[in-house]
């Protein structure tokens, strides 16, 4: 109804995750406890909306910490299938909004588990390919897919 915006924003972020796999039956079944922690800047700068209503806000700092765990199978034709799950929280994850001098209501995300399964396959210890499908619970719900492939960089 009142047309639409185009306004610019700054983002940044840095993250670290960190795990060690404990073998179990030969090799065949790893237990692997992991821990993410996260750093993202989000900066949307004040702008006047379709409508004529300022927006102002102030930059976004978020600290993201997500230790999980996973269960992985490997199988002989190299194929991993897996299942995980995590729990999310949302440091510092809160931001002031405003519209024409009035504050908007927090957009901060509560504490979430994520649960699910996936599988992954190595190539030539130097690739590897997953998929995988999570659940969430809590402060988000929901289900995510993800898709992805890793390199390896550097020797061992």
């Amino acid at each position: 109804m009142y047309g639409s915006e185009n306004y610019t924003m700054l983002l940044a972020g840095i993250g670290n995750k960190t795990g060690y796999n404990f073998e179990f039956f030969d090799g065949r079944m790893i237990l692997q406890p992991n821990f993410l922690i996260s750093y993202t800047f989000v900066n949307t700068f004040d702008y006047n909306n379709a409508a004529g209503v300022r927006i102002e806000s102030d930059p976004l700092h978020a600290i993201q910490l997500a230790p999980g765990i996973k269960l992985i199978g490997n199988t002989k034709n190299g194929w991993q299938p897996y299942l995980g799950v995590n729990m999310v929280w949302n440091l510092l994850d809160d931001s002031k909004v405003y519209a024409n001098d009035v504050r908007l209501p927090e957009m901060s995300i509560k504490p979430y588990v994520q649960y699910g399964v996936g599988l992954q396959k190595r190539f030539k210890d130097k690739f590897l390919a997953f998929g995988q499908a999570m659940i969430h619970n809590g402060g988000r719900n929901g289900i995510s897919f993800s898709f992805g492939l890793r390199w390896k960089i550097g020797k061992d």
